[in-house]
């Protein structure tokens, strides 16, 4: 997991595209390959607030806890939420000093599969790719198809 890192998915950005336009096989199949190579960033609230090296790296805290906020549907349905850029992230908050986390697929789908120390897992739905741009949902049931041994 990586602080504040800059990152940027033009392929992923493409593939989207290119199922938004034409929903086929072969695009589905080119948007996960490429959604499950993906570095996506993620805003995160760490307590305790991250310290910099002697480099000026930002590193987290023995024991930190980091959570990540999530976007609601109007009907109540929670998603994390994973941009594929900076910019796609500056439609959600334009606030230039929020901790982003970089996450992959593997990240996220032990987010939203794992348990927490009382065996519950989490309350979100799946997560959404650019919510304010292709608005792209990733269902847990999709996120655990794609995990299971026969998709690998």
């Amino acid at each position: 997991m990586e602080l504040n890192k800059s990152v940027s998915n033009p392929m992923l950005v493409g593939a989207m595209e290119l199922l938004k336009a034409e929903d086929t096989p072969q695009h589905r199949n080119l948007f996960v390959e490429e959604m499950l190579k993906a570095n996506l960033i993620s805003p995160a609230v760490i307590i305790p607030a991250p310290e910099c090296d002697g480099s000026g790296i930002q590193q987290l805290v023995t024991g930190s806890q980091v959570q990540f906020p999530m976007i609601s549907t109007q009907d109540g349905k929670r998603f994390f939420m994973a941009f594929t850029d900076k910019m796609e992230m500056k439609k959600w908050k334009q606030d230039e000093n929020i901790t982003t986390v970089t996450l992959s697929f593997k990240d996220y789908a032990g987010m939203l599969l794992g348990k927490d120390k009382q065996g519950n897992t989490s309350p979100a739905l799946g997560f959404v790719i650019n919510p304010f741009g292709a608005n792209m949902i990733i269902s847990k049931e999709m996120v655990d198809a794609l995990l299971s041994p026969s998709k690998q």
